[in-house]
């Protein structure tokens, strides 16, 4: 453990005792007048609380990391002091039910129930059918309904088998993505196991609940990974009714509630996490709550509440930077309402909320209504271009309410929505080819639809569906994406336009090209998230519009072209246009150096050998560390001694390629016009970094051109040393000898050059001395650039790491510098870092955007798309290293240290 490591683990131990030494402390979570909120069990009961029940004495029963714990209150003072282990699960029991005497998990690969018990001992728990468990969108909750069945609720990464749906009587034979499961309470198990699936269409709903006459309720998460795209959906509570589908279709489609063939909308919480849902009963808050699911939102720290005919709302949120990470809800009948929190290895906590005679009713004034959804049979598929003609017209002359259903018949007509990518929700799954004169009457008749603004929307989307080569019908939908002024609208627009894959009138360009400019510069005006995905969705959709040469050429011909926000284009660009749109990007930066981005820069860089001008611009910003990685890539292969302390700097880069890059330019540098000291100073810097480098891919290839540069750098009596290069598989022997032979090398490269090989460096910090009182929010964003956080977190569109908006507010200040120093300790799939070494030695490290037979595309840490050849890659690997880098703290002060956790605290 070094000494960050050590220093944070004091601190954190210290604050953990701190607290416990408080007692009863003040919960700084907001609530409505008449409720209050006590800590009633810590993390020394709950560690990583997962999910929860109440048992039949009305003791919460919480599980965990390898536990589910019944918690025991042996002074009858409302708070816990022990527990009893009633199962040691492998992994993480998800879902949780007490039945009378009886216990139900969904853990370790199983649906599980307890068949035995003996005193003092946990339960002997049965298999009752195998499912997917323990993993990210797998199985979670699991409850008896009202009807006496059993239900269990499965994310769209849990696979789907014949006996879940096998049962007779099946509302859903067809099933698809996230479900809810359920069999009798006399089921068989094993082979002769049968359920039925109730509901689908989930993507990765956490838990659901009955209120108190049987209506279903499910809170579904987000697409989070397209919050400002198109067909972005937030965090939905539906009421699921048999059969029903709740619209997740893939990865890049949700389709909008407002679909007439959708469950019934309760209300949308925003972004968020979803996890427990717990409907209230009478008695507990009063009667005015009776049926009012309280709903837990795990990313930002808050519990919103949803009721028929009313909506959602917020009804506790954490105060400050508080953590308050909910991981399930469940009410005691005559205590209150339990929450636990936890969640990515972080500590546990369980909370009891209470109300008073008094207490408020949050949802007084408030009126919202659902809309009442228009229930059909399944609409067939036409293959008849007449039969679907003739559908258009029965609805060209129609209006009202109902006209927005009609055009949604039309969509399932042709199969519904279909596509992938950028174009999801925009492409039929079974388009029909018309002939010219039906294509003209079919667009004839959709034209005035376009005009209305009850149908202007859906009307679009049923255009690009369709395709038709109707020349006043496309332009029409041109126009009305270039008068669109919400940006996000605007994208669908032109979404719809590009999937009709027809040339628009030459009036019509310039509009269409503003359009497409301004969007990004509307959404960063706006501050609208962006996510990692913005850039290769954005890039299919312009690459679709310049098709038509046009428009590309119309983008670079306007004036105002080359901002940062304009940047992202040149992935789509032609070729032909790239020498103009650099020139602009680099007029820009000469204009506005303070308001240079890496991005631009980006493009400089990719041109520096062709144009003189464009490297001496990157070199006038070689003193700024945001933009080292950058410059590294511009110059390495051909250096100059004025790149010296860019390449020394690259090396403690946070992208490996950027270390390897810089690694292989000082090879390259005269090392005659390099003094001892300045030999000395490099080496000893070295020598730090390469002390923190494993014996993998990425870290071996690092090492060979490490390996290499001490060669060339080496006294002449050290020279021949010989170090095997490319050694990837290296275990048992092979790597200790490996091991030996570089240590024994740095030693006598160390004692000619004068120096220690593993001086001791001391960071600047010292975590329990820090004053967070001081921290300044404007300095705590320039710290979030300078550390690198910004290369992979909220950083426009550049997100190899997840949004840290609401950080402070699901984890404790400890949780979250404990996670910087130590990132690897726990990596959710999707941010393990892929590794992958190409057959010309080149190295590629970062998070996986498009995998297909042809190749891979790569999003690096420094934000860069990167396209691999299926046949020149030589190894792929996912690593257990998060793509997060270690040791991005060991060079900040500690008033930096303070200023980063007061921009962190502000992020929402």
């Amino acid at each position: 453990m070094n000494r960050v490591n050590r220093t944070l683990s004091f601190f954190v131990i210290a604050a953990a005792f701190c607290a416990s030494a408080a007692g009863a402390e003040e919960v700084p979570v907001e609530l409505p007048a008449g409720f209050s909120i006590k800590k009633v069990a810590g993390n020394e009961l709950v560690p990583d609380a997962s999910a929860m029940t109440v048992g039949p004495e009305g003791n919460p029963v919480v599980s965990g990391p390898g536990y589910v714990r019944k918690l025991i209150d042996n002074n009858g003072d409302g708070l816990f002091e022990a527990y009893e282990t009633l199962a040691a699960p492998q992994g993480i029991a998800q879902g949780i039910w007490y039945d009378g005497q009886s216990l139900w998990l969904t853990v370790d690969g199983a649906i599980k129930r307890s068949v035995s018990k003996t005193a003092g001992k946990p339960f002997v728990m049965q298999r009752v059918v195998s499912i997917k468990t323990g993993v990210e969108h797998g199985t979670h909750a699991i409850r008896k309904g009202p009807d006496g069945w059993w239900y269990v609720l499965c994310g769209n990464a849990t696979d789907i088998e014949e006996s879940f749906y096998a049962h007779e009587g099946s509302p859903v034979q067809d099933p698809r993505a996230g479900f809810l499961m359920r069999f009798p309470p006399t089921v068989k198990t094993g082979d002769e196991f049968s359920a039925q699936i109730h509901c689908h269409g989930f993507r990765n709903a956490y838990d659901f609940d009955f209120d108190s006459t049987g209506n279903l309720y499910v809170f579904d998460s987000d697409g989070e990974r397209d919050v400002s795209l198109p067909w972005y959906r937030p965090t939905r509570v539906f009421r699921m009714e048999p059969g029903d589908d709740a619209g997740w279709v893939s990865k890049s489609w949700k389709r909008p509630a407002s679909f007439c063939d959708m469950p019934e909308l309760v209300g949308q919480l925003g972004r968020g996490s979803p996890t427990g849902v717990a409907a209230c009963d009478a008695e507990t808050f009063g009667s005015r709550y009776k049926d009012t699911l309280f709903l837990g939102d795990w990313t930002f720290g808050r519990i919103g509440i949803a009721k028929r005919d009313v909506g959602v709302q917020v009804f506790a949120k954490a105060k400050g930077s508080f953590g308050f990470a909910v991981t399930d809800l469940e009410f005691a009948p005559g205590r209150g309402l339990f929450v636990t929190t936890g969640g990515r290895r972080t500590k546990g906590s369980l909370y009891l909320i209470s109300a008073t005679k008094e207490a408020a009713d949050v949802f007084a004034g408030s009126a919202a209504s659902h809309r009442s959804k228009q229930r059909f049979q399944s609409i067939p598929i036409v293959t008849e271009e007449t039969v679907f003609a003739d559908a258009v017209a029965s609805i060209a002359s129609s209006g009202g309410a109902s006209l927005e259903d009609e055009i949604r018949k039309l969509q399932l007509m042709i199969g519904d929505c279909d596509g992938d990518g950028m174009f999801a929700g925009h492409e039929a799954k079974s388009p029909i080819k018309f002939s010219d004169s039906v294509a003209k009457q079919i667009g004839d008749q959709l034209l005035p639809l376009l005009s209305r603004k009850e149908s202007a929307f859906e009307a679009a989307r049923l255009i690009g569906m369709l395709s038709l080569e109707h020349e006043a019908l496309n332009d029409a939908l041109a126009e009305v994406a270039a008068a669109e002024t919400d940006p996000v609208k605007r994208i669908h627009y032109l979404n719809c336009l590009a999937v009709t894959r027809t040339e628009i009138s030459n009036p019509l360009v310039k509009p269409i090209a503003n359009a497409l400019l301004s969007i990004r510069r509307q959404i960063d005006t706006a501050q609208l998230p962006v996510d990692r995905n913005w850039r290769p969705r954005m890039r299919q959709l312009a690459t679709q519009l310049f098709h038509d040469m046009r428009i590309a050429e119309a983008i670079v011909s306007e004036a105002s072209f080359g901002n940062p926000s304009d940047v992202w284009m040149m992935d789509s660009l032609p070729l032909i246009f790239h020498p103009m749109a650099t020139t602009k990007i680099a007029a820009r930066i000469e204009a506005a150096p303070e308001d240079v981005t890496t991005n631009q820069l980006a493009v400089l860089g990719r041109s520096v050998s062709r144009n003189p001008r464009y490297a001496q611009l990157l070199r006038s910003l070689s003193k700024q560390p945001a933009f080292t990685d950058i410059l590294v890539k511009a110059f390495y292969n051909q250096p100059t001694l004025d790149d010296f302390e860019t390449l020394l700097r690259g090396v403690g880069s946070v992208d490996p390629s950027v270390q390897k890059a810089s690694l292989i330019g000082l090879q390259k540098l005269d090392a005659s016009k390099l003094n001892r000291k300045q030999k000395t100073s490099t080496l000893t810097q070295l020598f730090r970094h390469e002390s923190r480098w494993g014996w993998s891919n990425p870290e071996v290839s690092i090492r060979d051109q490490f390996a290499l540069l001490l060669k060339q750098w080496s006294p002449d009596a050290l020279a021949t040393a010989e170090y095997p290069l490319r050694q990837y598989d290296l275990t048992g022997e092979k790597l200790q000898s490996q091991q030996r032979h570089i240590e024994r090398w740095k030693s006598q490269i160390a004692a000619a050059f004068e120096f220690e090989v593993n001086a001791p460096t001391e960071p600047a910090f010292d975590f329990e001395n820090i004053d967070f009182t001081t921290g300044d929010v404007s300095r705590g964003k320039l710290a979030f650039a300078k550390l690198q956080c910004a290369t992979c977190h909220n950083g426009g569109g550049r997100n190899a790491g997840p949004s840290l908006a609401g950080i402070s507010t699901r984890f404790s200040k400890e949780d979250i510098f404990e996670a910087i120093v130590n990132p690897s300790a726990h990596v959710p799939q999707r941010y393990r870092a892929v590794v992958i070494a190409t057959e010309d030695g080149k190295l590629f490290f970062g998070s996986v955007v498009y995998e297909s037979k042809a190749g891979v595309m790569l999003e690096t840490q420094a934000g860069e798309l990167v396209r691999i050849e299926a046949d020149k890659i030589e190894e792929q690997a996912k690593s257990s290293r998060s793509l997060m880098p270690e040791g991005l703290l060991d060079n900040a002060t500690s008033q930096e240290i303070a200023d980063l956790w007061a921009f962190l605290t502000q992020l929402r």
